[in-house]
């Protein structure tokens, strides 16, 4: 399943379309000023003034309306008019139906040069954050793009395209549509090249093990049972003997920092995918002994803090049309859509570091997607009697273990909220809107669910995620990253949820 799809509309412009729904890309040679969406970005300088190119065409086009707000500002503010590194958001025209644009958003790009390109390169990634922040704020659906920085200011093109591609993924948030007009045919054709470059890369790790980013011993591939099954060799790298003072990992095993060491076992686990069921299964209770080195201690945020946190407005909406009364005094806290949302929103609950561990180290959702795996598959039989009523959407497991759950990009199904409050010691909440109606089946079930932690009878709790603590419940919504038609009284029958929200109480 690749994870972004590449679609040539024609010989001036290609689409981008992230395979989960959260985001489309449009790169179009063209005349930016000409683009219909919701916002155009302008790039001005820090009086605001403009000087030609394409500020002074954006001006030229949308008339008085827009012009005299920018000059208020101007006259007010002088150079300081917007910053480098800043936007500012105007209304585009009054009552024009001619011009399909609604809002100009004006920000100011860096000027680059090779001894500050460190710096330019932050201030460019500004523009980017300032201007998808106002975007996000005025609950904008489409935004369009030039070249930020790259005519006068000499930003090199492929560097400039890197950090719009950085960008993007990182702050478009509820901005589903995000579009780069390119003027000149060079710089079109370079960010078509980044862009085309990095969505290859993201299918290649979606669906091939041989381009998994974790660097690891080349051995590993060509593990058979036998060797794994050694007891005298390192269960990691599984490429060291084990001296008589290790029990379980070499030296060099045992001084990766966290994060390294669960991207290892996360590529041990999908290595192992590739052979079989049966080859993952028996990796997975190899591997499980690691983890008892290394506790978890899950402790989530509960409160929406609005200097903290962001809100998923078309989160919101559905929670407020589609979702049933007893949660509505909850505000869904925005997630990115990359393709890991699901472990990302546990992730981001601790307030932009997640839940601790005992180490003081940050939790991240590759340490909790091998987690996830590991429980599930070496307890799946218990999961399945403990809900058996859900039947009727689980899909077979083990082909989706195997080619889906090992995998970011790809859409998260049942599967993983079973097995994910016993690695985290939570009560997951699962709310799911009534989009489709009444007879939602997914509604019925799914919505206001409890699913608890698994109690293995051969260990306790504190031996699986460390010290015992007493869980707490995470609200966790079935979204959408596109808005839907909000009437309650037209019944859908094919809206499905491809994104995952975590709900925070207010008080």
């Amino acid at each position: 399943m690749s994870g972004i799809t590449i679609e040539k509309n024609d010989e001036t412009s290609t689409r981008f379309t992230f395979t989960n729904g959260s985001l489309v890309v449009l790169i179009r040679n063209g005349d930016l000023s000409q683009e219909p969406c919701d916002a155009l970005v302008n790039s001005t300088n820090t009086w605001m003034n403009p000087s030609g190119g394409l500020d002074k065409g954006i001006h030229q086009l949308m008339g008085q309306f827009f012009t005299d707000q920018v000059v208020s500002i101007h006259i007010a503010m002088k150079e300081d008019s917007c910053q480098i590194g800043q936007s500012r958001i105007f209304v585009a025209h009054y009552d024009d139906k001619n011009i399909n644009t609604r809002f100009i958003i004006n920000t100011v790009g860096p000027v680059y040069s090779e001894e500050t390109k460190e710096y330019a390169t932050f201030l460019l990634k500004s523009c980017y954050h300032t201007s998808l922040a106002l975007a996000n704020l005025y609950q904008l659906c489409s935004i369009a793009y030039p070249a930020i920085s790259c005519g006068a200011h000499h930003f090199p093109p492929q560097e400039a395209a890197r950090v719009s591609i950085e960008s993007i993924r990182e702050f478009s948030y509820n901005v589903k549509d995000v579009r780069f007009v390119l003027f000149d045919t060079a710089t079109y054709e370079i960010f078509l090249k980044e862009w085309t470059d990095y969505a290859q890369k993201v299918n290649r790790e979606a669906n091939s093990i041989d381009q998994t980013p974790v660097i690891v011993n080349e051995s590993l591939k060509t593990l058979s049972s036998t060797s794994i099954s050694s007891t005298n060799y390192c269960v990691l790298c599984q490429d060291k003997k084990l001296s008589i003072d290790e029990q379980l990992l070499c030296n060099d095993c045992l001084k990766m920092a966290r994060a390294e060491m669960f991207n290892t076992i996360l590529t041990r686990l999908r290595l192992a995918a590739e052979k079989s069921y049966d080859e993952l299964k028996h990796v997975c209770q190899m591997l499980k002994p690691i983890l008892k080195s290394y506790p978890l201690v899950y402790t989530p945020v509960q409160i929406f803090d609005q200097s903290i946190h962001k809100r998923d407005h078309i989160a919101e909406t559905y929670l407020q049309t589609y979702c049933t009364q007893e949660f509505r005094n909850f505000m869904p806290m925005a997630i990115i859509g990359d393709g890991n949302c699901f472990y990302n929103a546990f992730v981001k609950l601790g307030g932009g570091g997640a839940g601790t561990t005992t180490d003081t180290m940050t939790l991240t959702s590759v340490e909790l997607r091998a987690r996830n795996i590991i429980e599930l598959v070496l307890n799946i039989d218990d999961y399945i009697a403990q809900y058996g009523h859900l039947s009727c959407f689980l899909e077979n497991f083990e082909d989706y273990v195997r080619k889906e759950m090992m995998h970011d990009t790809n859409l998260i199904t049942i599967w993983d909220l079973l097995s994910i409050p016993t690695v985290l010691n939570i009560t997951l909440i699962s709310v799911y809107p009534k989009v489709n109606g009444d007879d939602d089946l997914h509604h019925q079930y799914i919505n206001n669910m409890l699913f608890i932690p698994l109690i293995h009878e051969d260990e306790n709790q504190e031996q699986n995620n460390g010290p015992l603590v007493m869980n707490k419940e995470v609200r966790l919504l079935f979204s959408n990253g596109n808005r839907v038609m909000m009437d309650p009284s037209q019944k859908k029958d094919n809206w499905l949820p491809n994104h995952f929200v975590p709900l925070l109480n207010f008080k």
